[in-house]
């Protein structure tokens, strides 16, 4: 009788250590898991080749006038030209030296994109919807 309660207490034991491993196993992997994603993310974030365009979120594909002026704003070298309505803007841009008379904030714009080969956006041209 001494035999069995010893087995089955050190099965239980053996169990127990099991389910430790494999709890510890799977925290370490699931770890590992969000770490990558995080360094995903953050190398994304520090890639000096990727340009954030500005495209809308939930609309009809517009863009408002204050949004056309946000863009043209922030207009850096390396960046594609923008011609809105026919007036042509390209980097370097002063901001002083913006012509906006033509842009109306309230009205909405229709953006058709040209890009190259390798798909860089070469000219973003926005018109004015009537």
């Amino acid at each position: 009788m001494d035999y069995a309660p010893r087995t089955m207490m050190e099965m239980s034991v053996a169990f127990l250590a099991f389910l430790l491993a494999a709890g510890t196993g799977l925290m370490l992997f699931q770890n590992g898991a969000s770490l990558n994603a995080l360094a995903y993310v953050s190398g994304q974030a520090q890639n000096r080749s990727l340009h954030q365009t500005a495209s809308p979120i939930a609309s009809d594909g517009t863009f408002s006038g204050a949004e056309v002026l946000h863009v043209l704003a922030r207009l850096e070298e390396g960046d594609a030209e923008i011609i809105v309505n026919g007036v042509r803007y390209e980097a370097p841009l002063e901001r002083e030296q913006l012509r906006v008379s033509g842009i109306h904030l309230q009205a909405k714009y229709v953006p058709q994109y040209e890009r190259d080969e390798s798909g860089r956006l070469l000219r973003l041209i926005l018109r004015r919807v009537p």
